[in-house]
Protein backbone atom coordinates (compact mmCIF):
# COMPACT_ATOMS: atom_id res chain seq x y z
CA UNK A 1 0.00 0.00 0.00
CA UNK A 2 2.89 2.49 0.34
CA UNK A 3 4.13 1.39 -2.57
CA UNK A 4 0.90 2.09 -4.14
CA UNK A 5 0.56 5.60 -2.36
CA UNK A 6 4.02 6.72 -3.56
CA UNK A 7 3.65 6.26 -7.18
CA UNK A 8 0.75 8.04 -7.33
CA UNK A 9 2.32 10.78 -4.98
CA UNK A 10 5.35 11.00 -7.72
CA UNK A 11 2.84 11.26 -10.54
CA UNK A 12 1.00 14.20 -9.08
CA UNK A 13 3.84 16.02 -7.73
CA UNK A 14 5.22 15.11 -11.57
CA UNK A 15 1.62 17.11 -13.17
CA UNK A 16 2.16 19.73 -10.32
CA UNK A 17 5.67 20.96 -12.16
CA UNK A 18 3.83 21.95 -15.11
CA UNK A 19 6.54 20.51 -17.14
CA UNK A 20 6.41 21.97 -21.45
CA UNK A 21 6.28 19.10 -23.34
CA UNK A 22 7.50 19.99 -27.16
CA UNK A 23 4.33 21.18 -29.20
CA UNK A 24 2.40 18.35 -31.32
CA UNK A 25 4.02 18.68 -34.74
CA UNK A 26 0.90 17.36 -36.02
CA UNK A 27 0.29 20.63 -37.84
CA UNK A 28 2.98 20.11 -39.85
CA UNK A 29 3.44 16.53 -40.08
CA UNK A 30 0.70 14.39 -40.95
CA UNK A 31 -1.89 13.91 -43.22
CA UNK A 32 -4.97 16.20 -43.92
CA UNK A 33 -7.21 14.63 -46.32
CA UNK A 34 -8.43 15.99 -49.29
CA UNK A 35 -11.08 13.58 -50.35
CA UNK A 36 -13.23 14.74 -53.63
CA UNK A 37 -10.32 17.01 -54.61
CA UNK A 38 -8.10 16.90 -57.57
CA UNK A 39 -4.27 16.39 -57.67
CA UNK A 40 -2.69 18.87 -60.33
CA UNK A 41 -1.97 16.56 -63.26
CA UNK A 42 0.32 19.07 -65.06
CA UNK A 43 2.97 18.74 -62.25
CA UNK A 44 5.86 17.42 -64.31
CA UNK A 45 8.50 14.52 -63.03
CA UNK A 46 11.29 12.67 -64.24
CA UNK A 47 10.47 9.17 -64.15
CA UNK A 48 13.37 6.05 -63.29
CA UNK A 49 14.83 6.08 -66.86
CA UNK A 50 15.07 10.43 -66.72
CA UNK A 51 12.34 11.15 -69.18
CA UNK A 52 9.85 14.27 -68.07
CA UNK A 53 6.62 13.43 -67.45
CA UNK A 54 3.50 14.45 -65.87
CA UNK A 55 1.40 13.07 -64.21
CA UNK A 56 -1.87 13.63 -66.96
CA UNK A 57 0.43 11.20 -68.83
CA UNK A 58 0.64 8.59 -66.17
CA UNK A 59 -2.61 8.67 -64.57
CA UNK A 60 -4.93 6.55 -66.98
CA UNK A 61 -6.46 4.79 -64.45
CA UNK A 62 -7.37 4.35 -60.40
CA UNK A 63 -3.81 5.04 -58.93
CA UNK A 64 -1.80 4.00 -55.77
CA UNK A 65 0.30 7.17 -54.85
CA UNK A 66 3.31 6.19 -52.20
CA UNK A 67 5.09 9.59 -50.82
CA UNK A 68 8.32 8.55 -49.83
CA UNK A 69 12.37 9.23 -50.39
CA UNK A 70 14.58 6.97 -51.72
CA UNK A 71 17.31 6.88 -49.36
CA UNK A 72 14.87 7.11 -46.40
CA UNK A 73 16.36 4.31 -43.62
CA UNK A 74 13.01 4.42 -41.55
CA UNK A 75 9.84 3.68 -42.56
CA UNK A 76 9.89 3.97 -46.62
CA UNK A 77 11.12 1.12 -47.91
CA UNK A 78 9.39 -1.34 -45.17
CA UNK A 79 6.02 0.62 -46.78
CA UNK A 80 6.79 -0.47 -50.35
CA UNK A 81 8.04 -3.69 -49.55
CA UNK A 82 4.56 -4.32 -48.18
CA UNK A 83 3.22 -2.68 -51.13
CA UNK A 84 5.04 -4.95 -53.05
CA UNK A 85 3.15 -7.77 -51.12
CA UNK A 86 -0.36 -6.92 -51.11
CA UNK A 87 0.25 -6.50 -55.21
CA UNK A 88 0.97 -10.10 -55.44
CA UNK A 89 -1.78 -11.14 -53.09
CA UNK A 90 -4.86 -9.07 -54.14
CA UNK A 91 -6.96 -10.21 -57.30
CA UNK A 92 -6.71 -7.38 -59.38
CA UNK A 93 -4.18 -6.87 -62.21
CA UNK A 94 -1.96 -4.09 -61.71
CA UNK A 95 -1.05 -2.72 -65.18
CA UNK A 96 -4.89 -2.98 -65.92
CA UNK A 97 -7.07 -2.50 -63.27
CA UNK A 98 -4.63 0.03 -61.45
CA UNK A 99 -1.18 1.32 -61.10
CA UNK A 100 1.24 2.56 -58.39
CA UNK A 101 2.92 5.58 -58.40
CA UNK A 102 5.98 6.05 -55.70
CA UNK A 103 6.96 9.97 -55.87
CA UNK A 104 10.28 11.17 -53.92
CA UNK A 105 9.17 14.34 -51.85
CA UNK A 106 13.05 14.73 -51.91
CA UNK A 107 14.07 17.13 -54.36
CA UNK A 108 18.15 16.41 -54.48
CA UNK A 109 16.90 12.56 -55.40
CA UNK A 110 18.01 11.72 -59.04
CA UNK A 111 16.43 9.26 -61.44
CA UNK A 112 19.06 7.04 -60.60
CA UNK A 113 17.88 6.79 -56.81
CA UNK A 114 14.62 5.97 -58.26
CA UNK A 115 15.77 3.25 -60.86
CA UNK A 116 17.94 1.31 -58.03
CA UNK A 117 14.92 1.20 -55.36
CA UNK A 118 12.81 0.30 -58.43
CA UNK A 119 15.02 -2.46 -59.32
CA UNK A 120 14.61 -3.50 -56.11
CA UNK A 121 11.01 -3.49 -55.52
CA UNK A 122 10.09 -4.96 -58.94
CA UNK A 123 12.09 -7.70 -57.58
CA UNK A 124 9.18 -8.37 -54.81
CA UNK A 125 6.51 -9.01 -57.35
CA UNK A 126 5.64 -11.97 -59.25
CA UNK A 127 6.70 -12.80 -62.78
CA UNK A 128 3.42 -12.08 -63.75
CA UNK A 129 2.98 -8.77 -63.23
CA UNK A 130 4.22 -5.92 -65.27
CA UNK A 131 7.09 -3.92 -64.14
CA UNK A 132 5.89 -1.23 -66.13
CA UNK A 133 2.92 -1.05 -62.94
CA UNK A 134 4.69 0.63 -60.65
CA UNK A 135 6.81 4.32 -61.33
CA UNK A 136 9.41 5.76 -59.43
CA UNK A 137 9.57 9.12 -60.21
CA UNK A 138 11.71 12.61 -59.46
CA UNK A 139 11.02 16.39 -59.48
CA UNK A 140 11.37 19.20 -58.29
CA UNK A 141 10.95 21.52 -55.19
CA UNK A 142 8.28 22.98 -56.69
CA UNK A 143 5.94 20.52 -58.32
CA UNK A 144 6.82 18.21 -55.16
CA UNK A 145 5.07 20.77 -53.18
CA UNK A 146 2.54 21.25 -55.46
CA UNK A 147 1.58 17.45 -55.38
CA UNK A 148 2.47 16.93 -51.93
CA UNK A 149 0.04 20.15 -50.64
CA UNK A 150 -2.71 19.05 -52.85
CA UNK A 151 -2.77 15.69 -51.27
CA UNK A 152 -2.39 17.31 -47.27
CA UNK A 153 0.82 15.12 -47.10
CA UNK A 154 2.77 17.49 -44.79
CA UNK A 155 6.36 16.58 -43.97
CA UNK A 156 9.63 18.18 -42.35
CA UNK A 157 13.29 18.28 -43.25
CA UNK A 158 15.68 17.92 -41.01
CA UNK A 159 19.41 17.67 -41.92
CA UNK A 160 19.60 15.00 -44.28
CA UNK A 161 16.35 13.46 -43.41
CA UNK A 162 12.36 14.10 -43.24
CA UNK A 163 10.20 13.71 -40.49
CA UNK A 164 6.54 12.03 -42.61
CA UNK A 165 3.79 9.41 -41.95
CA UNK A 166 3.23 6.33 -44.05
CA UNK A 167 0.10 6.67 -45.91
CA UNK A 168 -1.29 5.48 -49.64
CA UNK A 169 -3.28 7.67 -51.73
CA UNK A 170 -5.95 6.33 -54.02
CA UNK A 171 -7.06 8.68 -56.76
CA UNK A 172 -9.24 7.86 -60.32
CA UNK A 173 -8.16 8.13 -63.69
CA UNK A 174 -9.15 11.53 -63.59
CA UNK A 175 -6.92 12.66 -60.48
CA UNK A 176 -9.64 12.97 -57.96
CA UNK A 177 -8.57 11.84 -54.49
CA UNK A 178 -11.00 9.14 -53.31
CA UNK A 179 -9.37 7.71 -50.48
CA UNK A 180 -6.74 7.14 -48.01
CA UNK A 181 -4.93 4.24 -46.31
CA UNK A 182 -2.35 4.06 -43.70
CA UNK A 183 -1.04 0.72 -42.89
CA UNK A 184 -1.48 -0.84 -39.85
CA UNK A 185 0.95 -3.42 -38.51
CA UNK A 186 1.95 -6.69 -37.10
CA UNK A 187 2.90 -8.18 -34.28
CA UNK A 188 6.56 -7.76 -35.50
CA UNK A 189 6.30 -4.44 -36.14
CA UNK A 190 6.29 -4.34 -39.74
CA UNK A 191 3.55 -3.07 -41.79
CA UNK A 192 0.34 -4.40 -42.91
CA UNK A 193 -2.15 -3.51 -45.50
CA UNK A 194 -5.08 -5.80 -45.80
CA UNK A 195 -5.86 -6.75 -49.51
CA UNK A 196 -9.36 -6.18 -48.71
CA UNK A 197 -9.20 -2.77 -47.89
CA UNK A 198 -6.60 -2.29 -50.49
CA UNK A 199 -8.88 -3.47 -53.45
CA UNK A 200 -11.63 -1.75 -51.78
CA UNK A 201 -9.70 1.48 -52.21
CA UNK A 202 -9.29 0.42 -55.71
CA UNK A 203 -12.48 0.13 -56.24
CA UNK A 204 -13.58 3.43 -54.84
CA UNK A 205 -11.12 5.28 -57.15
CA UNK A 206 -12.40 3.43 -59.72
CA UNK A 207 -15.63 5.36 -59.62
CA UNK A 208 -17.22 6.22 -63.33
CA UNK A 209 -16.06 3.14 -64.61
CA UNK A 210 -18.06 -0.60 -65.32
CA UNK A 211 -17.53 -1.99 -61.85
CA UNK A 212 -17.62 -6.08 -61.64
CA UNK A 213 -20.85 -7.04 -59.84
CA UNK A 214 -18.75 -8.63 -56.75
CA UNK A 215 -17.68 -5.37 -56.13
CA UNK A 216 -20.59 -3.96 -55.99
CA UNK A 217 -22.09 -6.16 -53.48
CA UNK A 218 -18.67 -6.38 -51.54
CA UNK A 219 -19.12 -1.95 -51.46
CA UNK A 220 -22.81 -2.54 -50.58
CA UNK A 221 -22.43 -4.89 -48.01
CA UNK A 222 -18.80 -3.30 -46.47
CA UNK A 223 -18.83 0.07 -44.66
CA UNK A 224 -15.66 2.18 -45.09
CA UNK A 225 -14.64 4.05 -41.41
CA UNK A 226 -12.33 6.87 -41.74
CA UNK A 227 -11.13 6.61 -37.99
CA UNK A 228 -9.68 3.28 -38.94
CA UNK A 229 -9.21 3.83 -42.05
CA UNK A 230 -10.55 0.24 -43.06
CA UNK A 231 -13.79 -1.69 -44.42
CA UNK A 232 -16.48 -3.51 -41.98
CA UNK A 233 -19.04 -5.46 -42.47
CA UNK A 234 -22.41 -3.00 -42.72
CA UNK A 235 -24.12 -5.19 -40.06
CA UNK A 236 -27.17 -3.28 -40.41
CA UNK A 237 -27.23 -2.90 -44.47
CA UNK A 238 -27.44 -6.25 -44.55
CA UNK A 239 -29.79 -6.76 -41.81
CA UNK A 240 -32.55 -4.25 -43.81
CA UNK A 241 -31.51 -6.24 -47.06
CA UNK A 242 -32.19 -9.33 -45.08
CA UNK A 243 -35.64 -8.56 -43.76
CA UNK A 244 -36.71 -7.21 -47.03
CA UNK A 245 -36.37 -10.72 -48.65
CA UNK A 246 -37.61 -12.92 -45.76
CA UNK A 247 -40.90 -10.84 -45.64
CA UNK A 248 -40.80 -10.92 -49.39
CA UNK A 249 -40.31 -14.56 -49.59
CA UNK A 250 -43.02 -15.20 -46.63
CA UNK A 251 -45.80 -13.06 -49.15
CA UNK A 252 -44.97 -14.59 -52.06
CA UNK A 253 -45.64 -18.33 -50.37
CA UNK A 254 -48.78 -16.73 -48.67
CA UNK A 255 -50.18 -16.06 -52.03
CA UNK A 256 -48.71 -19.05 -54.05
CA UNK A 257 -49.94 -21.69 -51.06
CA UNK A 258 -52.71 -23.69 -52.73
CA UNK A 259 -56.08 -23.55 -50.90
CA UNK A 260 -57.55 -26.95 -49.81
CA UNK A 261 -60.57 -27.92 -51.94
CA UNK A 262 -63.16 -28.80 -49.25
CA UNK A 263 -65.33 -31.85 -49.59
CA UNK A 264 -68.88 -31.99 -50.06
CA UNK A 265 -70.66 -34.50 -48.27
CA UNK A 266 -73.77 -36.07 -49.90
Amino acid sequence: MKKIIGVWSLIFFLFSLNISFPKDLSDKIGIDEQLGKTIPLDAVFYDSKGNEVTLKELINKPTVIDFAYYKCTGICTPLMTEVADVMNRVDLKPGKDYQVITISFDENELPKDAAEKKSAMVNLLHSGIPTSSWWFLTGDSLNIKRVTDAAGFHFERRGNTFVHVGVLMFVSKDGKICRYLEPGFNFKGDFRILPFDFKMALVDASQGHAIPVIDKALRYCFAYQPKNESYVLDVFKISGVSIVIIVTALFFFVIKKPKKVSKKTT
